[in-house]
């Protein structure tokens, strides 16, 4: 298991936003794209 989440904002990003019902699924996927791939 891998678990995400913004260092400074403490922000989830991961599999939590769904599981936790936190809505912004989708754009915490593509965050998390976006910083993997630049």
């Amino acid at each position: 298991t891998c678990r995400f989440w913004d260092s400074t904002t403490h922000e989830k990003l991961d599999k939590d936003r769904f599981r936790r019902d936190m809505g912004g699924v989708e754009d915490a996927y593509a965050e998390m794209m976006k910083r993997i791939f630049g």
